[in-house]
């Protein structure tokens, strides 16, 4: 009678177990805002991005355009400030990283101009000419640098807000 009660017990406790199926798994997605000079490049085998997409910007002679992450980098030499750059998101998951080379002066002020007011865009990370990182922060920047060198400015979605991730913006540095 014990023997069949285990049996019985084993056989219904293995029945209720229910295997999820391969196509019903789901897993999450975690996108890295910046990755610093010293780290390796992430696993670009399972990310999805629609290659034609991307091949469609429009990018300058002096424009960077990394395919796997759909990352814009541009090149600005800071003697040349103030400048207008215009920029161009057709991915939902794409940023924009601003060179900006010989900066001399102690104060950054920097706005970003969407065409479409609901477009969720922002300045996600400044880094300073002495490699520090500073952010997140809005549509505009004003930023006292200490120290010359090379100044980024990374611009892409900003994750606490909703809106539209596509779409014409104009980037203002002084």
């Amino acid at each position: 009678m014990k023997n069949s009660v285990l049996l019985l017990s084993f056989l219904l406790i293995v029945s209720c177990k229910k295997s999820v199926p391969s196509e019903e798994k789901k897993t999450d997605s975690v996108i890295v805002s910046e990755q610093s000079e010293n780290t390796l490049p992430l696993d670009s085998a399972n990310s999805k991005i629609n290659k034609d997409t991307l091949q469609s910007l429009r990018v300058k002679s002096d424009d960077h355009l990394n395919e796997k992450t759909g990352e814009i980098t541009k090149l600005i030499d800071g003697e040349k400030l103030p400048s207008t750059l215009e920029c161009e998101f057709t991915d939902k998951i794409q940023k924009v990283v601003v060179r900006i080379t010989n900066y001399k002066k102690d104060q950054l002020k920097a706005d970003i101009i969407p065409e479409n007011n609901n477009m969720n865009i922002r300045f996600n990370q400044i880094k300073t000419p002495d490699g520090k990182y500073d952010g997140p922060f809005g549509r505009e920047i004003s930023y006292k640098i200490s120290g010359k060198g090379e100044v980024w400015l990374i611009i892409g979605k900003n994750l606490m807000a909703e809106g539209d991730n596509v779409g014409r913006f104009s980037v203002r540095i002084e």
